[in-house]
């Protein structure tokens, strides 16, 4: 009855959400361009690249007050110059819509590049340094802390062990920070209370030696560890926050999504905005605390004080989020087999039948589903085992059963290992794909070793989504650093599509080419597509009258040069409501 009546007042709350919505979604459609008038803009003489829905070609675009108002030939589109029409010709270049980089952490990168800007470790003895360098710099008795390691990208191809990081911090606690699975030091097991009598805690495994001892390997332990870490700082820093986002600028990307936001992070993107400090359109992806149980969703979802899609076209609310499970490049994704013996080098020891960690269990992962699509939200999982998404899928379902919705465009992030089998659920649920090459072209390498050149035949695999009619953002997960290319995930939209395209890897072999998408596909994933995850296609996303004026010329062809120089493209110039963000010479 309790819950009967629940379901009732949300529905009734989702109704008067949805109209709330509507008549805003109405309200802020552009007009018709007029047909007269001057352009604030014209760029002409440009291989116009539009992607509307039958990829056209221009020549040229007008823009007026932050929008297109003409596409078309270079002698259709100067009948709308005037005396103070800013006139940018193109000499050629190939122009396209902003890209919309849809899975950044710049709230989390920001602070991190203030106190100590990331650098690459790619060997155990860089690790150890690091761990002195900061161990010298931070006074006891506090941890020290490693910047982010996965063992994929190390020399050794493995994690450091407990002695190893002994060796280097050997009086106070030290870890090694893999997101998804950590390295303690002997001092830091201890002051964690970790033992060979500590139970494994929910959704967490603490790996063990043969008589029980704890290896040191923590995995999905982030929420055991979370109170000793550093303290975050009591405001993020606005000034790193806008020079990422010039960052991005620089590279042609005129939209982001953070995929770790929260409600503070909201508000200081708010404050960016009102102090006319936001370069970059922004929608916060919102994230529910790890490891919820079933009867906290409900409290979890209520307790959120902002509106769905509240906002406008520089700064919106976006989806919830909850994570599911780790990551493949620390063997915690949760998958539907066994992880293989071979890959016991790389990860460290596992029993036989280990498939992973599930760090949300199913009845919670079904009860936040329903809980936040009762109240009118778009959901989102971070998930990348195969066992994962089946997870997440049947919390869709139950979602839609409880209160059927169309278009909720909930969304899998990550979903590494697709099958055209779930790829067919995902199509007939209506639910979107966001996932990043990056992890491919950075890790291919080193998991072909642990998995095996057939499981990895389908890593990323954007063919078996598009094949199945399923929509898919690619994107770059960009977490730690500010260079685009040397960033612990390169938040270099070109290499994120030449590996999209080419499935070629950092060494420059070819896995999977079976999952390459073409060039043309690659440009919507991170355009229309894009816009699509956060229901802004209408706005963004192509080259079309009405829409955003957000624009980049390019320094090549994407669509014809070789296929090595694509990630070398740049943006020339970037153009983000009409006013140019960005010029390289």
């Amino acid at each position: 009855m309790i819950q009967a009546a629940r379901l009732a007042l949300a529905v009734i709350a989702y109704v008067c959400l949805a109209m709330t919505v509507a008549c805003t979604a109405t309200q802020a459609q552009p007009r018709p361009a007029a047909a007269d008038g001057p352009a604030d803009l014209l760029v002409v003489h440009g291989k116009v690249v539009t992607v509307d829905a039958r990829f056209t070609i221009a020549e040229a675009v007008a823009v007026r007050n932050g929008r297109i108002v003409d596409v078309g030939t270079d002698a259709h589109v100067r009948r709308l110059a005037g005396q103070a029409t800013r006139v940018i010709d193109a000499r050629g270049r190939t122009v396209i819509p902003g890209l919309i980089d849809s899975h950044v952490h710049a709230i989390g990168a920001a602070p991190v590049e203030a106190i100590t800007p990331f650098r690459t470790l790619a060997s155990i003895s860089e690790v150890q340094a690091w761990l002195r360098d900061v161990a010298r710099r931070t006074p006891a008795p506090s941890w020290v802390w490693s910047t982010r390691v996965y063992p994929t990208r190390l020399r050794e191809g493995r994690f450091p062990t407990r002695l190893e990081l002994d060796v280097a911090v050997p009086d106070r606690p030290a870890v090694v920070d893999g997101a998804y699975a950590f390295v303690l030091n002997t001092q830091a097991l201890a002051a964690a209370g970790v033992t060979a009598d500590t139970p494994d805690p929910p959704g967490a495994v603490i790996v063990r030696g043969p008589d029980g001892t704890p290896t040191g390997l923590l995995r999905n332990a982030g929420s055991m560890l979370a109170r000793f870490r550093p303290a975050a700082p009591a405001s993020l820093p606005l000034d790193q926050i806008e020079r990422l986002h010039r960052a991005y600028l620089a590279t042609g990307i005129t939209s982001i999504v953070e995929r770790g936001g929260s409600v503070g992070g909201f508000r200081t993107y708010e404050a960016l905005k009102a102090a006319a400090r936001l370069r970059i359109r922004s929608t916060i992806t919102l994230m529910l605390p790890t490891g919820l149980r079933a009867e906290q969703a409900e409290a979890a979802v209520a307790a959120i004080d902002l509106a769905p899609r509240a906002g406008d076209d520089w700064l919106k609310v976006g989806p919830l989020k909850i994570t599911v499970d780790g990551g493949i490049l620390l063997g915690t994704s949760y998958m539907r087999t066994p992880y293989p013996a071979s890959s016991r080098a790389l990860y460290g020891d596992q029993p036989s039948s280990y498939r992973g960690v599930l760090s949300t269990s199913a009845e919670a992962i079904r009860a936040v589903m329903i809980a936040g699509h009762a109240r009118g939200w778009q959901m989102s999982a971070h998930v990348t085992g195969d066992a994962g998404v089946d997870a997440v899928l049947d919390g869709f379902e139950a979602a839609q059963r409880a209160m059927p919705r169309a278009d909720a465009r909930h969304t899998l992030i990550h979903a590494y290992f697709p099958n055209p089998e779930t790829a067919r659920r995902v199509a007939a649920l209506g639910v979107q794909v966001d996932t990043q090459p990056a992890w491919f072209y950075k890790d291919a390498d080193a998991l072909v070793g642990a998995l095996g050149v057939p499981g990895l035949a389908h890593f990323i695999g954007l063919r078996t989504w598009r094949d199945a009619g399923v929509r898919v953002a690619i994107n770059t997960d960009h977490m730690f650093g500010a260079d685009r290319d040397s960033a612990m995930n390169p938040f270099n939209p070109f290499l994120t599509m030449a590996t999209a395209v080419t499935r070629r890897t950092e060494s420059g072999r070819v896995i999977g080419a079976g999952e390459a998408v073409t060039r043309e596909g690659a440009l919507r994933m991170m355009t229309i597509d894009a816009a699509a995850m956060t229901f802004d296609e209408g706005s963004r996303g192509s080259i079309e009258v009405g829409k955003l004026a957000d624009l980049a010329i390019l320094s090549e062809d994407l669509l014809t040069c070789p296929d090595d120089r694509i990630r070398a493209i740049t943006a020339d110039i970037t153009i983000i409501g009409g006013v140019i963000a960005h010029q390289r010479h």
